[in-house]
């Protein structure tokens, strides 16, 4: 028994070490928020550490990288970012000037853009399952470019967490019910930031929101958005954790609906398109 607990100690202390020779030797890569990391570590398995640059509890719309963070990406060999959020388009320069062989990889490539009901283009891509499917890909060629010898694995990877995407969309439907059927009432919701206008896209819902670009909405803007909330029957209000729910309870209350906690920023994104899927249909 003891010469038993000495293999499992030996084996745990080889494999922490060369967890910690990986980080060494520079096999760290870097993403912009936590749902990509998800993503990557799902494929990459155990061939690279992987980091977030926003980390839990942070916001991307207040988000500074720290100097730490800006070391780090200098020696790591990829940086790969959701595309066209704030913060990676504001730091890019910087970080490509901090970084010079630092690969930057757009996770969101071949993603085509929607707009928002405000007319701007929605960077939360990764809030669609469709979506989700075509950044996986180009998550793993991203991998193979710079580690070809462990290609096959990454491949294998990349079919599982296909696959769990796609469970995670029929979840989805079984939980809104028929999306054809809904259509013509009962679609509607309002989210205090516009992150969902994908997730509204794939499932034929109606976004209506709060805040936009940082903007909080003038008292004339609230009262049209809680006319037309009346109108569309809307019974719930997402609130995000990094911004306040004052408005939004005061919403709720007008309309007679409900608020709901989401995290689009969440690492768990399969388990959080669901949590949004059953705050809508309760």
């Amino acid at each position: 028994m003891r010469k038993l607990l000495y293999l499992i100690i030996y084996i745990a202390t080889i494999c922490g070490c060369q967890g910690n020779e990986k980080a060494a030797q520079g096999n760290v890569i870097y993403v912009s928020i936590e749902p990509l990391r998800y993503f990557t570590e799902q494929i990459a398995g155990d061939r690279f550490e992987i980091k977030s640059m926003v980390r839990p509890g942070m916001s991307p719309e207040t988000y500074e990288p720290s100097a730490e963070q800006m070391a780090e990406l200098s020696k790591c060999q990829i940086f790969i970012m959701v595309g066209n959020l704030g913060f990676e388009q504001t730091w890019m320069k910087r970080m490509i000037q901090n970084a010079p062989h630092t690969i930057t990889a757009n996770a969101s490539k071949g993603i085509e853009y929607v707009k928002s009901a405000g007319g701007h283009e929605d960077p939360h891509t990764w809030m669609s399952t469709a979506n989700a499917l075509i950044m996986a890909d180009n998550i793993c060629q991203q991998l193979i470019d710079i580690d070809r010898a462990d290609s096959a694995i990454f491949k294998q990877n990349l079919d599982s967490l296909k696959s769990k995407i796609q469970d995670t969309d029929i979840k989805i439907r079984n939980i809104l019910g028929n999306a054809s059927a809904k259509k013509s009432a009962g679609n509607a919701f309002i989210v205090y930031h516009p992150a969902l206008t994908y997730y509204a896209r794939d499932y034929q819902l109606q976004q209506l929101h709060i805040e936009e670009e940082g903007r909080e909405p003038s008292a004339s803007q609230i009262h049209d958005l809680m006319s037309k909330a009346k109108r569309l029957d809307v019974k719930t209000v997402l609130v995000q954790s990094e911004f306040s729910d004052a408005t939004a309870q005061i919403i709720a209350n007008g309309i007679g609906a409900k608020t709901k906690s989401i995290n689009p920023l969440s690492y768990d994104w399969q388990e959080e398109m669901v949590n949004i899927a059953k705050a809508l249909s309760e």
